[in-house]
């Protein structure tokens, strides 16, 4: 009998050291996700089964864990008790506790994975989808409203729009809008996906108008908004209502038909930080103004020297950051999407969700990568209404633009070419957007420059620019120049000019409808002008905030003393208000009306044609030059073909003609056509070859056999530029 006991005793351990061995292999099971049979039946009972407790039963599993072990520990004989390494002991014991204060933890940090052989899948970031939006675009001379749907919800089947219940139209030009039916109610969009029904509705308010802020450098489209803040704005209303000027000023342009029956389209203009508000008349007698709101976003980064107008500024190196003005302004912003701007399918675009308390949001990482573009950036509030809309430019291979600019006024000999320098990557490529435009430019490795002409149809100059293997860029060159011109005050002038022009006093009649006109470099450049014999007389014009030219009548100044003083030379000029500062330029000369005593005219007049090219050549004692709308002869043919600087040349050349010329200054003015062909060399020499005639009929027959003067060409229509007294 004691054999049969000390025999069972150390079976009964081997038991024990087993059951504790089963209880440790589950428990390793759950922190590893093995599965390992059981081998004792004191393991049995706290097994669990393939599929995944309850956290109560799990936390009772544990404790019966770690009961087992501690009865395992203190009953066994010390060479056969079983040691737990000290690092998972209190791993156990903390779990088991956290769970029994029902705290349980996540996978990662208990070290082990979750039960089952499949990995629990990674939440996919939240996809933007474009959403349906309230647009307006121009064709012709009228303005359209109606829905954009984007292309992957356009693509969906049972695809169906409607307005207060009636169907709306697709546009016949563009596929991806409909057309609206009125200015309020509600608009719903309804698709059919995933065998389910799904719509959106667009509620466009109670008011009885549509808001739009227009965009791209024609202003021939636009985006619903809520409110306005600065820029140009459209606004659809009822016919009746009148725009209320007192409020509002002069409409920059007048009204324009639209697509919905009995509405007009008005314009405005607002300044950023003006008082300017958009304010209309009620056939009732009662008012409406749409309040304007400050911009509550601005773009920060380098920001260059860029003119592009209704494009957004542009930004070089790398995209610009979003900066909000308000302390609670993101609190009330749910999404940010920023996306590619214009009219072509398949625009990119992605959303960004704005961290709170950042003042400062980058940009997602993609818009740098895409290395440039032009791109959109629209802010979307709480209930998912669009608050505010921003554009913008961005080229990584583009680091400065230096424009060195004039003084606007010319000097007394006219304005001077101008240079401007690009600083770059290396591998950035420039393209003018004009090819008819030449432009001379010379390209380093780092740095392109433009040499910009004396030249008013030069001095905005647009060009595509872009790194080799990225998305071209439009930027504007913009040179500051001030030019003048004379013509009928209800049509602007074809040709400017930057050097003052002879008058007649029977310009300034009662009844005249000649004008001088002032072209400034952009809209919005100067505040007013002033026009006049002397400053203190001086008459004052405001200039139209979309006009970047003015005509000031002369039959307003009829009544001047000067006009009736024919005794007496007089000039008229031009004060510019800009920026609290005043400049000044003579634009014009009245020369007297009497005959005076003096020698013989000091200058010879000559006329040339070569189709539809006009010149007229005027020649004075002087020192030799000649100059061709105020540049030197070479400089103003550099680009012409060969044959016409050859036949220049040979009149030039001709014995008689070269020693003449030493003794003379001759200036010369040329009209239509262009410099870099045929007719304006040739028509140039005629006129100076006529010019020589008068001035001696003796090479006559010498200049005729050369073929110089051609056919004989009576006064053409050419405002002359002041010669010599």
């Amino acid at each position: 009998m004691e054999f049969i006991v000390r025999l069972l005793i150390p079976l009964l351990l081997v038991g024990a050291v087993t059951a504790v061995i089963a209880c440790l292999a589950i428990y390793n099971r759950k922190r590893r996700q093995q599965t390992r049979p059981a081998i004792a039946k004191g393991a049995e009972r706290i097994a669990t089964d393939e599929t995944q407790p309850t956290p109560v039963e799990e936390t009772q599993a544990e404790e019966a864990q770690l009961t087992v072990i501690e009865e395992a520990e203190r009953t066994a004989p010390e060479k056969t008790k079983l040691t737990i390494p000290e690092e998972a002991q209190p791993q156990a014991r903390d779990e088991v506790s956290q769970k029994a204060e029902g705290e349980r933890r996540k996978p990662g940090e208990r070290g082990g994975r979750p039960r089952g052989h499949e990995e629990e899948p990674t939440q996919e970031p939240k996809q933007y989808r474009p959403k349906p939006e309230i647009v307006c675009w121009k064709r012709e001379r009228l303005w359209i409203p109606g829905i954009e749907v984007p292309e992957d919800l356009a693509a969906n089947s049972g695809l169906a729009l409607s307005q207060n219940g009636l169907a709306l139209t697709q546009d016949e030009s563009r596929g991806d809008r409909w057309r609206l039916e009125g200015a309020s109610g509600q608009a719903v969009i309804q698709w059919n996906e995933n065998e389910a029904v799904r719509k959106i509705a667009i509620a466009l308010g109670k008011e009885s108008y549509l808001l739009f802020k227009l965009t791209g450098q024609d202003q021939k489209e636009g985006r619903w908004v809520n409110f306005p803040s600065s820029g140009s704005y459209l606004v659809i209303v009822p016919e009746d209502w009148q725009r209320d000027e007192t409020l509002s000023g002069s409409p920059p342009v007048m009204p324009e038909p639209v697509s919905l029956p009995g509405y007009r389209a008005h314009f405005f203009e607002l300044e950023k930080g003006g008082d300017g508000k958009i304010a209309f008349r009620l056939a009732n007698g009662n008012s409406c103004i749409i309040e304007s709101k400050a911009s509550q976003f601005e773009l920060l980064g380098t920001c260059l020297n860029d003119a592009t107008e209704g494009m957004g500024p542009l930004f070089g190196v790398s995209p610009p950051r979003i900066c909000v003005r308000g302390d609670r302004a993101w609190e009330d912003i749910s999404a940010i999407v920023v996306g590619e701007e214009g009219s072509k399918r398949g625009r990119w675009r992605t959303q960004m969700t704005p961290v709170p308390d950042v003042r400062e949001q980058e940009l997602p990482a993609e818009v740098a990568a895409r290395k440039g573009g032009w791109y959109f950036l629209r802010f979307y509030n709480t209930n998912d209404d669009l608050i505010e809309s921003l554009d913008f430019r961005f080229i990584s291979a583009l680091r400065e633009i230096r424009i060195h600019q004039p003084q606007p006024l010319p000097s007394e000999n006219g304005h001077r070419p101008v240079q401007a320098e690009l600083i770059h990557e290396p591998g950035c490529l420039f393209q003018l957007a004009d090819s008819s435009k030449r432009i001379h430019i010379e390209s380093q490795n780092e740095q392109t420059n433009l040499i910009i002409p004396s030249d008013p149809t030069r001095d905005e100059t647009c060009l595509l620019v872009g790194p080799a293997e990225g998305p071209r860029v439009e930027i504007t060159i913009l040179v500051e120049r001030l030019w003048w011109a004379v013509g009928e005050e209800d049509n602007e002038p074809l040709e400017w000019r930057d050097l003052p022009l002879t008058l007649s006093r029977d310009d300034f009649a009662a009844m005249s409808r000649r004008a001088v006109w002032v072209r400034f470099p952009r809209r919005r450049w100067v505040n007013r002008v002033f026009v006049g014999f002397e400053q203190a007389k001086a008459r004052p014009y405001n200039v139209k905030v979309t006009d970047k030219t003015i005509a000031i009548p002369f039959r307003e100044f009829g009544d001047s003393e000067e006009i009736a003083d024919k005794m007496h030379e007089y000039s008229l000029e031009v004060w510019i208000e800009r920026n609290g500062l005043f400049i000044e330029r003579v634009v014009a000369f009245i020369p007297t009306s009497q005959p005076e005593v003096s020698p013989p005219t000091p200058y010879w007049i000559g006329f040339g044609r070569k189709k539809t090219a006009v010149a007229r050549a005027e020649a004075h004692r002087g020192s030799g030059a000649i100059k061709i709308n105020g540049q030197p002869i070479d400089s103003y043919f550099m680009e012409a073909p060969l044959k016409a600087k050859s036949f220049l040349r040979r009149l030039i050349e001709l014995n008689e003609v070269h020693q003449v010329l030493l003794q003379m200054e001759v200036l010369i003015t040329v009209r239509e056509s262009s410099p870099t062909t045929t007719r304006q060399a040739k028509a140039a020499a005629h006129a100076l070859a006529r010019a020589l005639m008068s001035y001696d009929p003796r090479l006559t027959p010498l200049l005729k056999k050369a073929g110089f003067g051609g056919v004989r060409v009576e006064k053409p229509p050419v405002p002359r530029e002041r010669g010599a007294p």
